[in-house]
């Protein structure tokens, strides 16, 4: 466990180092013959928690707490709907981080080379000593300019991923602990009173029959049923880490877009005067980045498209059903229904904003493109412009099924649609 988040220099440059090393326990990273422990997990999740919910109104089961058993049932599915695609979809995924590390390794060389002079031709290897030598802080400066970058966004990414741990498991304790403390002492105060006088209903972590136990007036069905969930919910929350790291990728993608942004800032500074074949190379490194971040954006719109569009429909279902069972249940049951109100909030708040991230990021190349003073330049450096202007008026998105693209403005329109069918709902029942 040490070694999985030892922390080396080397990590400051790579893709998700700590996430990756967890996701291969599971076979979603490394080796793909690991994969059984994540269907068996799945497998057993399904027997323990999901099988037993039921979905039919009844004497027993009112149409509020069908409600509720139904949006927890969505919540579940988009939990093993996403981890599902990714295992489906692990060779992209895959390919996106690889994809990643090389355009940023690509970045720290195209760093290493954005300096003021250019390699002369030496007859012996003293003068070649001597010309390296003559720029060493120039060399230093334009390398940390992009690299610090890279280890700031690296940082905070690794910042995020364990804050956003953290929130998962206060969701586990807020949705497993608090019905026990809550269950077991108004039942040890009443358990001395004939059982026909005792009044007192159990609060569930999970609306469900678990095969027949009496989960909310029997304290040993209670205890077994809690028991027997609690494992699997801390997996779910498990696999809501693991969405998390959908967040990263997009993240990453859109520090390839900042980083060409810094290349051309540093090139309007640096390029006047400087020899064409200078200015040649250097474009090149620009160009072949800012494609190889568009590149990134197409594979990772391939791996979340269809996640996005399961996430988005989801999310509409499960914030009008949630908001008619909290208004209408005015129990602390509403408690484990916040929880997963605010998960799933979070998660499209998440997506939401990265994906407008990303694509103002991409609009921003162009501008800075544009204040390179690219017109007063050789018809040859016009071209390279050309291309990478043309490049950032391709809108870059993240889309939800390829027609729906995934940013703040469309998560203010589902949140106001979700709530437009809650008030329906509400006329309506």
């Amino acid at each position: 466990m040490v070694n999985l988040f030892a922390r080396t220099p080397a990590d400051n440059f790579r893709v998700m180092p700590y996430n990756l090393r967890l996701f291969a326990m599971l076979g979603l990273w490394g080796d793909r013959r690991k994969l059984y422990r994540l269907y068996v997990l799945l497998l057993l999740a399904y027997v323990a928690i999901i099988f037993p919910k039921p979905v039919r109104i009844t004497d027993r089961h009112p149409f509020e707490s069908i409600v509720r058993s139904v949006s927890e049932l969505i919540f579940a599915a988009l939990c093993y709907l996403t981890i599902i695609i990714l295992a489906i979809k692990s060779e992209p995924f895959r390919a996106v981080i690889r994809k990643l590390e090389q355009a940023l390794e690509l970045c720290t060389c195209a760093c290493a080379r954005c300096c003021c002079w250019t390699p002369i031709p030496a007859t012996t290897h003293k003068k070649k000593q001597l010309k390296l030598q003559s720029f060493p802080s120039a060399v230093r400066d334009k390398q940390d300019q992009c690299s610090q970058l890279i280890i700031e966004v690296n940082a905070n990414i690794h910042r995020f991923s364990l804050g956003y741990a953290k929130l998962n498991l206060l969701y586990v304790l807020l949705f497993n602990v608090i019905p026990p403390i809550y269950n077991y002492p108004r039942y040890f105060l009443q358990w001395r009173m004939p059982e026909g006088n005792r009044t007192v209903e159990f609060m569930l972590p999970l609306m469900q029959d678990l095969y027949g136990l009496d989960v909310h007036h029997n304290i040993v069905h209670y205890t077994i049923s809690w028991v027997a969930i609690t494992p699997f919910c801390v997996f779910f929350a498990l696999i809501l880490w693991f969405k998390g790291a959908l967040f990263m990728l997009i993240r990453y993608n859109t520090l390839l877009y900042q980083l060409v942004n810094r290349l051309l800032q540093q090139y309007d500074r640096e390029s006047a005067g400087g020899l064409l074949a200078q200015k040649h190379r250097r474009l090149q490194q620009i160009v072949q980045l800012h494609y190889r971040a568009i590149e990134c954006t197409k594979l990772l719109d391939s791996i979340l498209s269809l996640i996005l569009l399961i996430q988005c429909i989801g999310c509409l279902l499960i914030l009008c059903l949630m908001l008619f069972y909290i208004t209408r249940n005015h129990s602390l049951n509403v408690i484990n229904i916040a929880v997963l109100l605010m998960s799933i909030f979070i998660e499209m708040l998440c997506f939401s904003y990265l994906g407008n991230q990303l694509t103002e990021e991409n609009a921003n190349i162009s501008h800075s493109a544009f204040n390179c003073r690219w017109y007063d330049e050789p018809i040859v450096i016009r071209k390279y412009f050309l291309r990478i202007i043309l490049q950032a008026h391709r809108k870059a998105t993240i889309t939800a099924g390829k027609f729906y693209n995934v940013n703040i403005v469309t998560f203010a329109q589902l949140i106001k649609t979700s709530y437009t069918y809650y008030m329906i709902m509400k006329e309506m029942f």
